[in-house]
């Protein structure tokens, strides 16, 4: 995945994330209440796309011959 791909996902991420947050908290504050754990789950969410988008892959480039299932 390239950077810019991966700036327009963060970039939409968020925007998401504002937006459902925002729904949530409009929902709630007319109920008298505050977010609570549905806005945690949202905010986990986030954090758990954010990661998985700017994961790096492992390089696994061992060139190493010394294990016993490759002899």
């Amino acid at each position: 995945m390239s950077e810019l791909s991966k700036i327009l996902a963060t970039i939409g991420v968020v925007v998401l994330f504002v937006i459902i947050f925002g729904a949530i908290v409009g929902s709630m504050s007319d109920a008298g209440q505050t977010p609570g754990i549905l806005g945690l789950i949202v905010f986990g969410a986030l954090i758990g796309a954010l990661r998985a988008i700017w994961k790096k892959p492992k390089n696994n480039e061992k060139k190493d011959d010394t294990s016993i299932l490759q002899k």
